[in-house]
């Protein structure tokens, strides 16, 4: 917890941020800053990092403004870019859209035709062998088992896309 601390601190932090301190100042807030504990606390304090601050200000080597230009062209040409990749990533999220609803709707017309395939593989495979084959083949033509089916082929065909698109870099 912070002490009320003294009345005149706010003065005698003006008079250090402005570098009026200790010629510039008046002599009351001088004689102050000699009897008060807090304030020669708050000199000792903030005296060393205003120093520290003007030191930094005198190492800092400021860029030319060749390498400002050359940094600013550089950026303004980064988000021309991403402006122009914005509608290039929408139209690609619809047409991969469209793709999942053509493969959905390609399923969906073909269904009868995997059906029948699967009953000619069933037939073919019962006269091969003594198992029960019509019961596979009516746990694989149900519509639950063949969304399965739809859904395994249809992360078969994103995926693929959606990790190119991830790691595709520029």
């Amino acid at each position: 917890m912070r002490n009320a601390g003294c009345s005149r601190e706010h003065e005698l932090l003006d008079a250090l941020q402005s570098s009026r301190w200790p010629d510039g100042s008046d002599v009351s807030l001088r004689e102050h800053v000699a009897a008060c504990a807090s304030c020669t606390e708050l000199l000792s304090v903030v005296g060393a990092l205003l120093d520290d601050r003007q030191a930094l200000m005198q190492e800092a080597t400021v860029p030319s403004s060749a390498i400002v230009w050359w940094r600013a062209q550089m950026r303004s040409r980064r988000e021309a870019a991403e402006r122009a990749v914005q509608p290039i990533s929408f139209v690609q999220g619809i047409a991969l859209a469209c793709a999942a609803g053509l493969l959905a709707t390609a399923l969906s017309i073909f269904v009868p035709t995997f059906r029948r395939s699967l009953s000619w593989i069933t037939q073919a495979l019962g006269a091969l062998s003594d198992v029960s084959l019509p019961v596979v083949a009516d746990t694989l033509a149900s519509p639950i088992v063949l969304a399965g089916i739809a859904a395994l082929g249809l992360c078969a065909l994103v995926l693929p896309v959606a990790l190119y698109f991830t790691f595709h870099e520029d």
